[in-house]
This record gives structure tokens, C-alpha cells and sequence, in this order.
């Protein structure tokens, strides 16, 4: 197998130290072979580093495994982007510590990306595990249904602006696209809603079909708290995010899937009492010319400033 078709998994891991080697061992366990894997602790103050230190001790020989220490946590954004400029494989995957991947995983996604040389990633299916021992798969049946087989244009980045329909953690990169195109945006709190529209505005993409990754959804994980009660650190993520949109639209059915997007993050906003978010939206809902009933309802809201984030954390 050719270097280029090596495959780099980056994994940043903070205080996972319930789950970080379970997350090691399924990159260690795929049935694809070339691969490498790049591990960060990012400031950890429980065991993780102690446990990734073992872990590569034991493991550094059976294939590539790289191990940087941060003594004071980075942004996440900005942590990827430094590891992504070490690497020079042709694909790329990122790996949270409370996830693992399933054995087929790299193989089925390469194999799938493959056949569109052009793609700029490939996502699949995953399990979703909430906090509870719930589980669930990411997709519905018809949902895979109808997304495989296809090659996704420019009419999947008008479905992304309205709804989140990408497994995140299932995605695996080309590189070399994911570098041309600057990495994530190291300005946001998080990265795959910026990362995947900006992709798909200008690539095509594939989706595999096969539960790749077991995901799980735990109180302290970034996307449990989008819109936390007064302090989401998500929201203005958000906002940027949705501004970006509207330069990168081309067409009119674009911006209405975006005031459709801007309605809704300004709803939980103001719900969350988030309101300097939620002035923001009301802004850019202005520049959008978007009128109706609901966002009168909403710059009301947002003049008085009424408070009920208490009825919100209890109906979500």
C-alpha cells in the first residue's frame, strides 16, 4: 500500500479517562492497515495522560503512534489545525477521546471515497449512546437509504444549512483538501458545522453505508451544552458561522434555508436566555429581510428580556 494512502487519526483527548483507551484500542484494532495515529492530551487533570502514556508504550511498535503532552489546554480548533500541519497522509480522521471507531471503519469509508476522487470527505452511520444507556443509530432507514449510492453537490450544502444531518464523528477527510481549504476555522468553539458547509460549498461528498463510530453523548461534552442556560460558548460560534453562510450563498433557496437557520438559533437563544447571542440573530435576521409573525414574537422577546430559561432546561 502506497504512503499516500496512509490514513492519520488524530485524537485530542481532555480528562477521558473513563474512555480514552477504548478510543486507542479501535484505531489500533481497524482492518485498515496503513495508518498512523497521532495522540494529544490537552491539559488533562485526570489520569488520561497517565493512561495514553501506558497505552503507547505498548502499542508504539505494532504500528506508527506519535504522543504530544499540552500542559495548559488549547482551543480545540486551533489544536487540530497545529496537528494537522504535522501530517502527510491522504486522509484524515478526528478522533474525540469518549469516542471509538468500529473495525471495518477506515476501510469501508476509504474505500468509499475512493470511488469520487474528488470528494472532499466521506461520513457514515453511528450509534449514538446518551447518558442514560440509551442507544439509537444516527440515521433512520430511509435516511440511508437516501443518501448512499449518491454523490452530494451543491444542493447538500443548502440541506446542511437548514439541519445538521452529518455524524460528525464518522467523518474521515481527504487531506489534501482539508488543508487547501485552511483547516477548521480556529475563531469558532467548535468545528464541524463551519468545516462541513464550507466543504460542501465548493466539493462533492459521499456518505458509506455502515455504522462507523459509537458515539457517545455524556453531560460534559461540548455539543450536550450548545445552548447552555446564559452561557453558551456554542451560540456565538453559531452566529459567525450563519454570517459566513450568507457571503457563501449563491442563490435565493440558500437564503431561505438560511433565515430558516437564523429563526431557529434565535428561538433557542432567546429560551436559553442567551441574549446577546440572540441580538446578534435579530441583526442578521434584519440584513436577511426575513419578516413574519414569529420574529416580531422574537424582538419583543428580546426587548424585555424575559427570562423563562428555567422552563427551557427542564423541557430539553
Amino acid at each position: 500500500m502506497k504512503h499516500a494512502e496512509q490514513v492519520t487519526i488524530i485524537c485530542i483527548a481532555f480528562n477521558h479517562e473513563k474512555w480514552i483507551e477504548k478510543a486507542l484500542d479501535s484505531v489500533h484494532l481497524q482492518s485498515y492497515e496503513c495508518k498512523q495515529l497521532l495522540i494529544v492530551d490537552n491539559g488533562s487533570v485526570d489520569q488520561t495522560a497517565w493512561i495514553i502514556r501506558n497505552w503507547a508504550k505498548s502499542h508504539s511498535m505494532t504500528f506508527p503512534v506519535s504522543v504530544i503532552y499540552k500542559t495548559q489546554s488549547m482551543a480545540y480548533c486551533k489544536l487540530f489545525n497545529e496537528m494537522l500541519n504535522l501530517t502527510n497522509g491522504e486522509f484524515i480522521v478526528d478522533l474525540s477521546g469518549d469516542d471509538f471507531l468500529y473495525p471495518q471503519h477506515l476501510s469501508l469509508s476509504i474505500d468509499r471515497l475512493r470511488q469520487v476522487p474528488n470528494a472532499a470527505f466521506v461520513f457514515s452511520d453511528a450509534h449514538i449512546r446518551k447518558e442514560n444507556g440509551a442507544q439509537k443509530s444516527f440515521y433512520k432507514s430511509k435516511e440511508v437509504d437516501d443518501l448512499k449510492d449518491q454523490i452530494l453537490g451543491r444542493d447538500f450544502y443548502q440541506t446542511l444549512i437548514s439541519r445538521s444531518c452529518i455524524s460528525s464523528p464518522t467523518v474521515v477527510f481527504r487531506g489534501q483538501i482539508l488543508k487547501q481549504e485552511g483547516g477548521y476555522d480556529e475563531a469558532l468553539s467548535y468545528e464541524d458545522f463551519d468545516i462541513q458547509l464550507r466543504l460542501t460549498n465548493k466539493y462533492p461528498v459521499v456518505f458509506s453505508d455502515h455504522i462507523g463510530v459509537y458515539k457517545r453523548k455524556h453531560s460534559s461534552s461540548l455539543s450536550a451544552n450548545q445552548y447552555r442556560r446564559y452561557q453558551s460558548v456554542m451560540l456565538p460560534s453559531t452566529l459567525r458561522v450563519c454570517e459566513k453562510i450568507r457571503v457563501m450563498n449563491s442563490n435565493t433557496d440558500e437564503e431561505a434555508a438560511l433565515a430558516a437557520r437564523v429563526l431557529f438559533e434565535l428561538k433557542h437563544s432567546l429560551w436559553s436566555a442567551n441574549f446577546d447571542s440572540a441580538k446578534g440573530f435579530v441583526k442578521l435576521a434584519n440584513d436577511l429581510k426575513i419578516e413574519g409573525v414569529a420574529l416580531r414574537l422574537y424582538k419583543f422577546w428580546l426587548r424585555i428580556r424575559l427570562d423563562i430559561s428555567w422552563l427551557y432546561v427542564q423541557l430539553t
